[in-house]
């Protein structure tokens, strides 16, 4: 089970990118064939393209935040000795992580708000809560990846500062192996 959790825990965005980019191209490219091969073609295509890149877009953000890949810029933090450096590294991730919570919560009221009005899509006539679950569940994700790299960094505030800057998912993932491998062994 734990190694079940391990494995979805770092590949459960990069699933989801890989398979609704899939869904995507195969969408476009038929709509691209319908088109000038037979002048026809799905009425509401594009609009579910458009949805399914919002949704590939938030899981792509969720894992940027697990992968510490977001841009940021570090001439400022770099003046300062390894420890107060790593404390500005909490910092940010903690004002990341106030500034997702508060977008979490006002895309779940956009939600709410468009369940109460019933807003429907133009071309499919679905609910639009099909493209703001994705920022639901997009934040939701970011807020999960953050804390999770908030307590890795708190509880290796020890570890030099090359290894606490640069870790990102394939470091977390030799962590993980290396404590599994451990209790497997015991």
């Amino acid at each position: 089970m734990k190694r079940t959790f391990l494995w979805l825990e770092k590949n459960l965005e990069p699933i989801f990118i890989v398979v609704l980019f899939f869904a995507m191209t195969l969408l476009i490219s038929l709509q691209v064939v319908l088109r000038f091969g037979f002048n026809t073609g799905f009425s509401g295509a594009e609009e579910l393209a458009r949805f399914i890149f919002i949704w590939i877009m938030y899981f792509s953000f969720s894992y940027a935040t697990r992968n510490q890949a977001h841009i940021n810029i570090n001439l400022f933090v770099n003046q300062f000795k390894s420890s107060v450096q790593k404390a500005l590294l909490i910092l940010a991730d903690l004002l990341f992580l106030i500034f997702s919570i508060i977008i979490f919560i006002s895309v779940i009221r956009v939600s709410l708000s468009t369940m109460e009005y019933n807003i429907k899509s133009a071309s499919l006539d679905i609910t639009m809560n099909v493209m703001y679950g994705a920022g639901v569940i997009g934040f939701l994700l970011i807020n999960l990846r953050l804390i999770q790299n908030i307590w890795w960094k708190v509880k290796n505030v020890k570890q030099p500062i090359k290894s606490f800057r640069e870790r990102a998912g394939l470091d977390r993932e030799n962590i993980f192996t290396r404590s599994l491998a451990k209790e497997e062994r015991k």
